[in-house]
């Protein structure tokens, strides 16, 4: 009898072992299926936005092909780049490849065949997010200067919510401009109100207010843009 107890201990032993092994094996392996599970569908989202982005309509790019560029600092030498305005991103076309310049060096250039300059700064954007990044220089001295952020959005595929509607496809869209104004070093977003652009310039606010009546100033043109900021230069 002592000899049968001892014998069933054992048993119940071996099998609490067994069991507890196999448990941790099964639950090794259904982790190890949720993880290639997730990694799989990483991937399948990674290719399908790829795909997406490949075939979507539109552009990120504020023109498509590379144009002739001039850098600051390095005199006449020329370069092929273009603005990628979705991925905030200034492209530099070499022999065999092509890179994003670094946001955060102090950079400037000029597109030779329109003259337009982009330079980098450090900025808050309008969602209170600090970046470095290039923006389009519309107007500047060394004490201030008029400046934007060109912009464009990726909109991914969208089912029909209906049998009646068509799969919308993806696209790029160029969004409005969005302007800044710097002082001293200190880059801001320009105010799109008159009252509140009025506050940059207390000390002029009465010529102000009455130059932008009477040329009737639009906060969201260039060239209104322009001669407001030149006019300021004036006083």
């Amino acid at each position: 009898m002592k000899l049968n107890r001892y014998y069933i201990l054992a048993l119940t032993f071996c099998l609490i072992i067994t069991e507890a092994n196999y448990a941790q094996t099964t639950r090794r392996s259904t982790e190890g299926q949720t993880l290639s599970s997730r990694i799989d569908k990483v991937q399948h989202n990674m290719l399908l936005n790829g795909a997406n982005l490949a075939n979507a309509n539109g552009s990120p790019f504020i023109n498509d092909e590379f144009e002739l560029v001039k850098f600051k600092k390095l005199g006449n030498r020329v370069f092929l780049a273009r603005y990628n305005a979705n991925l905030g991103e200034m492209q530099l076309k070499r022999e065999n490849d092509t890179i994003a310049l670094d946001n955060t060096k102090n950079l400037e250039l000029t597109f030779t065949q329109s003259n337009k300059v982009y330079k980098t700064h450090s900025y808050t954007n309008k969602e209170n997010v600090s970046k470095c990044g290039f923006l389009v220089v519309l107007m500047e001295n060394d004490s201030l200067a008029l400046l934007k952020e060109e912009l464009v959005k990726f909109y991914d595929i969208k089912p029909p919510s209906n049998s009646y509607e068509k799969i919308k496809p993806a696209e790029f869209k160029r969004l409005s401009d969005v302007y800044y104004y710097r002082q001293g070093d200190k880059v801001s977003l320009l105010p799109q109100k008159r009252k509140d652009f009025l506050k940059l310039f207390p000390q002029h606010s009465s010529e102000l207010k009455d130059y932008i009546k009477e040329n009737k100033i639009s906060f969201n043109k260039d060239e209104d843009l322009i001669t407001l900021f030149e006019y300021i230069n004036t006083l």
